[in-house]
């Protein structure tokens, strides 16, 4: 078939180029910015103080860009792609430049709001304009190319961070965005269609933006808490208000989220759990395998960092090297890479202390491996099963949708660590429980997921009963 012979360079050709390059721009700010701070903090801290805020830094920028991306369907609507996008540039531009200037730990924590605010709508509109301005054939390209950013930015962002830091000018890591962001905001100006998506809005959705807003604080917040009975009351306030945002917007307009969301009767909502818990997967990795790996195996920081990095360079490699697929292959991909992610997550949890060091980034690379095979075709999967009308609305709210697992995931090892008996003194037998316990506990995401992957896969081979065309990236639907 045509769409199977496609290559690299299409998304390239017929004037998808500067598309494709605006896109993966724009995404790799957001990607790079996140791994960059981390490794500066230190430095920040020291000079300007703040240490009581440390992780607030990372906690407020993921708050703000996942009340972003949920911003980017409405605003889209209302402004236009052009004017959305841009905005968010410019958003993203104001902070960097102010997280460069701030005086004060306080300032910055400001800073990092409307940064973070800016990074969520960027990503938000790119997913949408992903489905709206590629056709089907290319998009698990386009996405494939998205991923292999994020693995990009995973490897340079800490060696850039680390150069900043090395030289006593931590601020140069927020300032090296003005340029590139200049350049990026113009092409997103000049390029971009003016039209707006019919019909106009009439309202924006305040209301349910201030409850998500709310709700996504609780859950950041509770990582912060070291009661645990407070964590776990935060994270209870949380769902609640997640959940009130989900029934105020399922009978609202100018929605948030696409037509049953969660719901495990469609392709949406199935698509939308394996997102949630996959993202739940690598997150609690991403907290706590560096502190494994520093304290049970005696690495340095950074070479931790690097090693924490194996999943997402290998979740790059599989996506690119799976983006060929279709069919019925397509849909084993989904499933054998759920089923990678259990194997590796759970050997990650009962091998952390066991198995030698060089052993650990093997199987935290597993799960980045898993990751790459399902989730791009899930994606793409969720894009061409969208309900009518609601195309651009489901793309813009994966990103939403991912970004809750993560902040649900870290709140959820935060309060399996502090219930393991983790202290800040930080000690091997702590820390080694601590771990077993989050990953011990946290094998229950992939599993998760991999029923719903399973459910997803069915769905869409019902919707399709032509057995050579049933798969995840085949014609139809099922809402």
């Amino acid at each position: 078939m045509e769409d199977q012979k496609v290559g690299w360079s299409a998304v390239f050709k017929d004037g998808l180029g500067l598309y494709t390059i605006m896109l993966n721009l724009g995404i790799g700010l957001h990607a790079v910015d996140v791994f960059i701070v981390t490794t500066v903090m230190p430095s920040v801290v020291r000079d300007i103080g703040g240490a009581s805020y440390y992780s607030w830094t990372t906690m407020l920028y993921m708050v703000a860009s996942i009340i972003g991306a949920a911003t980017g369907a409405p605003l889209k609507a209302k402004l236009g792609a052009r004017r959305a996008y841009c905005l968010g540039a410019l958003l993203f531009l104001l902070g960097s430049i102010s997280c460069a200037s701030s005086p004060t730990m306080l300032f910055l924590l400001s800073a990092r709001l409307v940064q973070g605010f800016g990074g969520g709508l960027i990503i938000s509109l790119s997913m949408a304009l992903i489905s709206e301005l590629y056709p089907e054939r290319l998009r698990k390209r386009i996405l494939g190319l998205v991923s292999s950013t994020w693995g990009v930015a995973a490897l340079i962002g800490p060696a850039v961070g680390g150069t900043f830091a090395q030289y006593g000018f931590w601020r140069g890591a927020f300032w090296i965005n003005a340029p590139i962001i200049i350049g990026f905001m113009a092409a997103a100006w000049f390029r971009l269609p003016e039209r707006r998506s019919p019909p106009p809005m009439s309202t924006f959705p305040w209301r349910r933006m201030a409850l998500l807003a709310l709700g996504v604080l609780c859950v950041g917040v509770a990582s912060n808490w070291h009661s645990l009975l407070v964590q776990a009351a935060l994270i209870v306030a949380s769902v609640v208000l997640v959940w009130q945002t989900l029934r105020l917007d399922a009978a609202g307009v100018s929605k948030l989220f696409p037509s049953h969301p969660f719901s495990p009767k469609t392709t949406t909502g199935s698509a939308s759990w394996v997102f949630f818990l996959s993202s739940m997967t690598h997150t609690v990795i991403g907290v706590f395998l560096p502190l494994a790996l520093q304290v049970l195996h005696g690495v340095d920081p950074l070479v931790a960092g690097y090693m924490t990095a194996s999943l997402a360079v290998c979740w790059t490699t599989a996506s690119m090297a799976t983006a060929h697929l279709h069919g019925r292959a397509a849909s084993a991909a989904i499933i054998i890479g759920q089923v990678m992610c259990v194997i590796g997550l759970s050997s990650l949890a009962f091998g952390i202390e066991r198995v030698p060091t060089f052993v650990v980034p093997m199987l935290n690379g597993l799960v980045g491996l898993g990751l790459g095979c399902s989730n791009l075709h899930v994606t793409a999967a969720t894009m061409r099963h969208a309900q009518p009308g609601e195309e651009t609305l489901t793309a813009a709210s994966i990103p939403t949708i991912r970004s809750l697992g993560i902040a649900f995931g870290a709140a959820a090892a935060g309060v399996i660590a502090n219930g393991a008996g983790l202290t800040d003194a930080l000690l091997p037998a702590d820390v080694s429980r601590a771990v077993l316990a989050v990953l011990g506990i946290g094998v229950l995401a992939p599993v998760g997921a991999l029923i719903l992957a399973l459910r997803f896969t069915a769905l869409v081979a019902a919707a399709n009963p032509d057995p050579a065309r049933s798969a995840p990236d085949s014609a139809g639907a099922t809402h």
